[in-house]
C-alpha cells in the first residue's frame, strides 16, 4: 500500500515539474508584450526612432545610443544611409520576436560613410535593379518583417555627443523611395 501510494507521489511530482518547465519555456514565444512594441513608429518618417528604458522592455545596455526602424513587406527592404561615428557601433537587423537575424559592425564595412539596404534576399535585387543601384552593400534576410536595431557607442562625454550628432544625421527609409 505505501509502496503504490510513493509511486503515484512521484508520478504527479514528475507530471507537476514537466508541466512547470513546459510552461517557463513556452511563456516567451505566446508573449503579446515584445521587447520593442511600445516604440512608436508613426512619426518615423524615413529617420530612426531612438530608444531607451522609457519605451521598450529591453533590457539596453546605458554605454550606447539605440535606435531602430522598422521594415516589413508593404514598404519592402529599407536603406540606411548617413556617416558613422568614429567609435564603435553596430547594426542588427532583428525579426519581431526579437531573434537576431544578421549583424554589422565597424570593422564590417569600409570608411565611415554607410549605404546599406537591408531586406529579404529576393526583394534586395529587385529594389536594387529598379533604383539603378550598382554595387550597395546588403543585408539579405530570411523574412519579410522585423526592425533593424543600430547601436552607437556613447560610453564618454565626447562618445556621446560624437553618436548624437552621427545619430541626427542617419536616415532609414524605404529603399524604393526615392
Amino acid at each position: 500500500m505505501i509502496d503504490t501510494g510513493l509511486r503515484w507521489f512521484a508520478a504527479t511530482l514528475c507530471i507537476a515539474g514537466l508541466t512547470h518547465i513546459g510552461a517557463v519555456l513556452l511563456t516567451p514565444s505566446h508573449s503579446r508584450d515584445l521587447a520593442f512594441t511600445g516604440i512608436d513608429f508613426s512619426t518615423a518618417d524615413g529617420t530612426l526612432v531612438q530608444v531607451d528604458n522609457s519605451n521598450t522592455s529591453a533590457d539596453l545596455d546605458p554605454a550606447f545610443l539605440n535606435a531602430v526602424c522598422r521594415f516589413d513587406e508593404d514598404t519592402g527592404p529599407v536603406r540606411l544611409t548617413g556617416t558613422m561615428p568614429g567609435t564603435y557601433w553596430s547594426i542588427a537587423a532583428m525579426s519581431d520576436d526579437g531573434r537576431i537575424l544578421s549583424t554589422l559592425s565597424r570593422e564590417d564595412l569600409r570608411g565611415s560613410d554607410i549605404d546599406l539596404m537591408i531586406g529579404r534576399t529576393a526583394t534586395l535585387d529587385a529594389a536594387r535593379q529598379s533604383a539603378g543601384l550598382g554595387s550597395l552593400d546588403t543585408m539579405s534576410l530570411p523574412v519579410d518583417q522585423g526592425f533593424v536595431l543600430l547601436r552607437l557607442f556613447a560610453g564618454g562625454l565626447d562618445d556621446r555627443s560624437l553618436a548624437e550628432e552621427a545619430f541626427k544625421g542617419l536616415e532609414c527609409r524605404p529603399a524604393l523611395s526615392e
